[in-house]
This record gives structure tokens, C-alpha cells and sequence, in this order.
């Protein structure tokens, strides 16, 4: 049997690569749930940490608990006569703990499940009101097909794997699929929504700062799944307009042989 300060000694190091873990990882980047760059992104970043902080408050109060259960019982162990508690006492005391980590589990996971249903309705709630740039994304194995809704058709116009949004403006995506369900995820900005082939799926997004921010498929779809990643540039408005008019301008014909390759 491993004695307690063998198990103490464990647990320590392993405290402390959990703490290297933490403070080697990095909360920043393009690709960050909880670096959001828009407010979709701020809601779910925000039930993400309350999450966190409320699980390492457990999580240090078990650890707690058990360096001074080790403790205690080492102590016993290196008494001639062990010191035990009455038979009542010590069952009241292990009733009344009992009673306490399950009302604290229950009211734990009561705070989750509100939370987490007020962030699923900010969500979605706000949809309706949005109303301002609207894009149309089609997945295709493996890549992003990107068009730009008007309602003058000579303004409609198609790229691939990016996609330009001003900042500051509501943007509305139009999801579908052309072969495998697929999943539109930007962490920085919004959460998950799946394309699913036959029908059309909708989730608004928005930039609060400029910013270049990668995107991912997040539902596996074949063989090159891990490579179908997007781009989205959120520029100033006037920036935007400039690269919107410059994609509905008619192309230059090649003038030379080079430029025809």
C-alpha cells in the first residue's frame, strides 16, 4: 500500500504540471473560443469561464480536503493509541458531509443549467433583429464556397475559403451542403452550426474589431476534413466597400501569354 506521504508527494506533482499545463497555454490567437473578437463569441466565452473558475474552486476545496484527510490519518498512524471518534459523532459528521457535497453539486449544476439555457437563448433570440449583411456559404468536400447576396444581381458575386465582413455590422450566414453534413465554426467570433445536405441553416455573426480570424469545419467530412479551414477578414466599412466593388468589376482580359497561364 502507498503510504501518505508517497500519495502526498504524488499529488503535488501532479498540481504542478496542471499548473506548467496552464501557464504555458495561451488564451490568445485567431482561433480561440475565449479570445472573442464579437459578442455571439463573448456569450459563449463568458458561460466557458464560469464553467472554469467555478470547477477549479471545487477542484482545489477536493484536493484540500484530501491533504487533510492524508494528514490527519498519518498523524493517527504515528499515535501509540489512535484517538477514534464515538460511533455517533462520527457518523453525524460523515451524515452532515455527505448532505453538504450533495446540496453543493446540486445547486452547481442548477447555476450550469440556467446559464447555459441563457446563453443558448442569446444565441438565437437575436437573429431576428439582425439586419444587415447576408452571405450564403456552401460546403463542398473539402472547402468553402462563399457568395455575397444582393438585391441587385450584379452585385452578386462568389469567392472561396474567404470571407470579408466590415466591422461592426451584423453579418447573417445562409448554411448548406452539396455532399456530407459539415460545420461553420469561427471561435473568435460565433459558435457551431452545422450544413446539413437539403436544408438550410442560419447563424449571424459580428466583428467588433478588425482582425483576421480563422474558421474550421467542425463536424468530420472525409478524408481531408482537418484541411478545410477559411478565413474571415473583418476590415473598416470603407475597406470593405473598396474589395465588394473591386469583386463585381468585370476581369481584365490577359493581355499577354503569361498572364493567360
Amino acid at each position: 500500500m502507498m503510504r501518505a506521504p508517497e500519495t502526498t508527494r504524488r499529488i503535488f506533482q501532479c498540481l504542478a504540471a496542471l499548473g506548467v499545463l496552464l501557464f504555458v497555454s495561451s488564451c490568445g490567437g485567431i482561433h480561440n473560443a475565449i479570445n472573442p473578437a464579437g459578442p455571439q463569441a463573448g456569450n459563449i466565452s463568458d458561460l466557458w469561464w464560469l464553467m472554469f473558475w467555478v470547477c477549479t474552486i471545487v477542484f482545489v476545496l477536493v484536493i484540500v480536503a484530501l491533504l487533510i484527510g492524508l494528514k490527519k490519518s498519518t498523524r493517527e498512524e504515528q499515535l501509540t493509541t489512535p484517538v477514534l471518534d464515538p460511533p455517533v459523532e462520527s457518523e453525524h459528521r460523515r451524515r452532515t458531509v455527505v448532505i453538504a457535497a450533495l446540496s453543493i453539486t446540486v445547486v452547481i449544476l442548477f447555476v450550469f443549467t440556467i446559464a447555459s439555457f441563457l446563453t443558448g437563448r442569446s444565441l438565437s433570440a437575436e437573429l431576428a433583429d439582425k439586419d444587415g449583411l447576408t452571405i450564403e456559404i456552401t460546403g463542398h468536400q473539402w472547402w468553402w464556397e462563399v457568395r455575397y447576396l444582393d438585391v441587385d444581381a450584379s452585385n452578386i458575386f462568389t469567392t472561396a475559403n474567404e470571407i470579408h465582413i466590415p466591422v461592426g455590422v451584423p453579418v447573417t450566414f445562409r448554411l448548406n451542403s452539396t455532399d456530407v453534413i459539415h460545420s461553420f465554426w469561427v471561435p473568435n467570433l460565433s459558435g457551431k452550426k452545422d450544413l446539413i445536405p437539403g436544408k438550410i441553416n442560419t447563424i449571424w455573426l459580428q466583428a467588433d474589431k478588425p482582425g483576421v480570424y480563422r474558421g474550421q469545419c467542425a463536424e468530420y467530412c472525409g478524408l481531408q476534413h482537418a484541411r478545410m479551414a477559411l478565413w474571415v477578414v473583418a476590415e473598416p466599412q470603407e475597406q470593405f466597400n473598396a474589395w465588394r466593388q473591386n469583386q463585381t468589376q468585370t476581369s481584365v482580359t490577359p493581355a499577354t501569354d503569361s498572364q493567360k497561364l
